[in-house]
């Protein structure tokens, strides 16, 4: 997704002001999905950060504790004491920062990125301030590289943050053995950190294996965990037959579309169609059959269905099974006709020419014999209706008008008469606004035959 600057409409609130920003023609709701699973993981990290904190703060208590009851209290170093609660406060404090506004930073795609490389330097100060290269902090490190495949979708991504922590550790090490900074003691222990040169490299090759299989062991985890997520997501939205989502999703999808197109003044088309005499088939060549015949035309849909195959791939256009042997496509930002049909509208996709395409591939299909055909109604917004029920309405109208009219063909649905609705015009447009091909007048309706 291409980021651009998008000015918000009033009708979009505060939610989708922000969310315009990132997204190109506005967020979907497979992106307002993704988001608020980015949101949930966050979340959970913030949690977990938590958790961390509270045992460094424990541990600075228990450690201290001791000397504050005997008489070696003087041999606190105030300085070093200080630079340890100071980067834990610094700790505190991002994740209230991140904890209260969570939300808000869920929408920034590098947001995730920076809190991990903050969480490594925080760490890793810490690890300078309590002990150093005998710090008992060091397993933090393979637990950020945990963080990090919860929080970063991609695998790459993750790999650079592990690398980020090794090079990070590797430097305080480095700085540590040759005295470019002063070794830490471990803090009220008088332990000093020795001199051996193997030791260190161990160290810093232990902690830098053990951080990238932390990381690896990670993303399996959370990859496995995904897939499942995937996998309940699509027996609730997919129709186990045709694997096309189903009659609810497709409603959902459908009010999102709309709401979209009336924020951003776009158009989209919906068509149905539906299989001619299927019960005759059926009686003729049985169920088996004829749940060949629905798996077909659900194959002809996905094909002509546009997609987006970037990581992770979507749908743009949504074929459904919408009951029986009558299916549904929903087309985003697709009018009705162009060019030739609309003076002045630019050439493109389109939603007559794409039901075209589906029906004259029905029609060459031959299942023990007998011939395919398919009826189709099509509408759009918000030439023929504001809301998915005015939509779905006018589009099922069409389709009955074309079954009456001969079947295999194609008609458009009859315009509505719509009242202003808040501010809209009758049209669906705000004022000023224009589409590429104007409503036509009341109770028109246009067939067009095979």
């Amino acid at each position: 997704m291409k980021l651009r600057t998008i000015k918000s409409s009033t009708a979009g609130g505060a939610l989708s002001s922000r969310l315009d920003f990132f997204y190109q023609g506005g967020p979907t709701g497979k992106d307002r999905e993704a988001l608020a699973e980015a949101r949930g993981r966050m979340l959970l990290v913030i949690r977990t950060r938590w958790i961390l904190i509270l045992l460094f703060c424990l541990y600075g208590l228990y450690a201290v504790s001791p000397f504050f009851c005997s008489q070696d209290a003087g041999t606190i170093e105030g300085a070093r004491t200080a630079s340890l609660a100071g980067s834990l406060l610094t700790a505190v404090i991002f994740n209230l920062f991140s904890h209260l506004l969570y939300r808000k930073l869920s929408h920034f795609p590098w947001a995730n990125h920076l809190q991990i490389l903050l969480d490594i330097i925080v760490v890793s100060v810490i690890i300078h301030h309590s002990g150093g290269i005998f710090s008992p902090f060091w397993p933090v490190y393979p637990i950020i590289a945990i963080e990090a495949s919860m929080l970063l979708e991609n695998k790459g991504d993750v790999g650079i943050m592990c690398c980020v922590a090794s090079i990070v550790y590797g430097a305080l090490v480095a700085a540590e053995y040759s005295g470019a900074v002063v070794p830490a003691a471990a803090p009220f222990t008088g332990g000093v950190p020795g001199s051996n040169s193997s030791y260190y490299l161990f160290m810093w090759f232990w902690v830098s294996a053990l951080t990238a299989a932390m990381g690896s062991a990670g993303l399996m985890a959370t990859g496995v965990t995904r897939r499942r997520e995937d996998a309940l997501k699509q027996l609730v939205v997919k129709d186990q037959m045709t694997n096309l989502y189903n009659r609810s999703y497709f409603f959902k999808e459908l009010n999102s579309e709309i709401q979209r197109s009336m924020r951003y003044n776009h158009v989209c088309s919906v068509i149905f169609l539906d299989i001619d005499d299927f019960k005759g088939f059926n009686d003729t060549f049985g169920h088996l059959e004829g749940d060949r015949l629905l798996g077909e035309l659900a194959r002809i849909l996905r094909g002509k269905a546009r997609r987006s195959e970037t990581d992770p791939p979507y749908d743009i256009d949504v074929p459904c099974r919408y009951g029986g042997e009558e299916f549904a496509v929903i087309l985003p930002e697709t009018p009705l006709m162009t060019a030739g049909d609309c003076p002045g509208a630019s050439g493109g996709m389109n939603a007559i020419a794409f039901a075209e395409r589906i029906r004259q591939e029905v029609e060459s299909l031959s299942i023990g014999g007998a011939g395919i055909t398919v009826s189709i109604g099509a509408a759009s917004f918000p030439r023929h209706g504001l809301t998915a029920d005015d939509l779905v309405r006018a589009a099922d109208e069409a389709l009955y008008r074309s079954k009456k009219q001969g079947k295999n063909r194609i008609v458009i649905a009859e315009t509505a008469e719509a009242p202003d609705q808040n501010g809209i015009s009758s049209s669906g447009l705000n004022a000023g606004s224009s589409y590429p091909c104007g409503a036509p007048g009341s109770g028109s309706s246009e067939t067009l035959p095979p």
